[in-house]
């Protein structure tokens, strides 16, 4: 029987353990925490909003026990300004295409895990260190590395040709949090709503489904270091991270007060908050093990992804289903010939395009892109179609979104279609 070991617990890692699982194969996860620590004791890894797409496939693979209940998100409300102080604002909002949520990872993982054996999986719980993973690899088929932003990715060489920055580019705060009200004043759904500030960074405020106290939101800063947001990197709880988000709110975003002025941290889950940065990485198709073993890395560990478009989870869970795919077409045999080829065409198909994606709201504004944003607040259902509901599928946004003349012509098609 082929023998597959995965190394890590996060999500991509156990959607591509139950995808083998159901074909017969040998799996064994290391994780580096048992399933009460992971509800319990361990910090969500951020929003992780996962588009309806996206929550297809773990219903796909029977994993899903918690979107049927989710508070969830049709689309998106946006504020953008040019400057934090200046007067220039303008309001775009938009359906994603299917409807969408951000459901607890800590509690989605805990389940899995737990049912890991009864779906004939093996669950190991160790903090596998990089001599251990060499000595897994002797004995297994494939070794995946799903492991997220931990340092065992550099077990995996980054790709340079494909990794634009070689640092964050925002500094990150996220608490989850109760008291918000809701943004119906402005849109008659339920939207992911972000705040852009060209000079200073981002806040979102995605619905949230927690562990216990299920309906709730959690806010996100993307702030620019140095900038004004920049006023999270020494916080110490999320009281802290939620006294600071009420203050700059009150400062910056008064259209929003009147929704979020009674936010305050959850009661009752002190691990329900995060500070920290990322840098969005691609990493090569395998890393070479001191034995001549092979890890190939899934995930965010593949990709790293920058959490201000959304893509990040999204992009794993996917991925996650697609490399499961490869492997039971290949059956056996998995050399690098082969991770590369299938690294290669997941790349193509959607890394690429999300990682472009990203790297559009993370840089400031091209006037194509301008162009599109300000079609969006003019003509909704150009928003609907051509912007929002291609955040699940980025790669059709590319070429057009990055050449001024092609972004007109798509423009001028809507502006016609509206006219008729």
């Amino acid at each position: 029987m082929t023998k597959i070991s995965v190394i890590g617990a996060g999500t991509a890692g156990l959607i591509f353990a139950y995808a083998l699982l159901r074909k017969g194969y040998e799996v064994t996860v290391y994780s580096d925490r048992t399933p009460d620590q992971w509800l319990n004791h361990s910090k969500p890894t951020g929003n992780a909003f996962l588009f309806g797409e996206t929550i297809d496939v773990e219903r796909e693979l029977g994993m899903d026990y918690w979107s049927q209940d989710m508070l969830g998100a049709s689309g998106a409300l946006v504020h953008m300004k040019p400057a934090i102080e200046g007067s220039e604002r303008m309001m775009v909002a938009g359906f994603f295409g299917s409807y969408g949520g951000a459901i607890d990872m800590r509690m989605r993982i805990h389940r899995w895990l737990s049912d890991l054996e009864s779906r004939g999986g093996r669950l190991i719980v160790e903090s596998v260190t990089a001599e251990r993973i060499d000595e897994i690899a002797t004995h297994s088929d494939l070794t995946v590395l799903a492991a997220g932003q931990s340092e065992l990715a550099d077990l995996v060489p980054r790709d340079p040709g494909r990794s634009v920055y070689d640092a964050p580019q925002r500094h990150l705060a996220m608490a989850i949090v109760s008291g918000v009200r809701g943004w119906d004043d402005f849109v008659d759904f339920v939207p992911v709503k972000f705040n852009i500030y060209g000079d200073a960074g981002e806040v979102f405020f995605g619905p949230y489904t927690h562990k216990t106290a299920g309906p709730t939101w959690c806010v996100l800063w993307e702030a620019k270091p140095g900038s004004c947001l920049d006023r999270f990197t020494e916080a110490k709880s999320g009281e802290e991270v939620v006294n600071i988000s009420r203050s700059l709110l009150q400062a910056h975003a008064f259209w929003d007060w009147d929704a979020v002025k009674d936010m305050r941290f959850l009661d009752g889950d002190e691990h329900a908050w995060l500070v920290g940065r990322v840098t969005p990485t691609v990493r090569q198709a395998f890393g070479l093990l001191p034995s001549g073993g092979l890890l190939m890395p899934l995930g965010d560990t593949a990709i790293t992804f920058d959490p201000i478009a959304g893509q990040g989870a999204n992009n794993a869970n996917r991925m996650a289903k697609y490399v499961a795919d490869a492997v039971i077409a290949r059956r056996d045999h998995f050399d690098a010939a082969w991770m590369t080829g299938v690294s290669e065409a997941w790349w193509e198909f959607h890394g690429r395009w999300a990682y472009a994606f990203t790297k559009m709201f993370l840089e400031p504004l091209t006037e194509p892109a301008a162009a599109v944003l300000g079609e969006c607040g003019r003509n909704r259902l150009f928003a609907d179609q051509k912007l929002f509901g291609n955040f699940s599928r980025p790669q059709n946004l590319f070429p057009w979104i990055e050449d001024t003349e092609a972004a007109s012509g798509v423009i001028e098609a809507y502006q016609a279609r509206k006219a008729a």
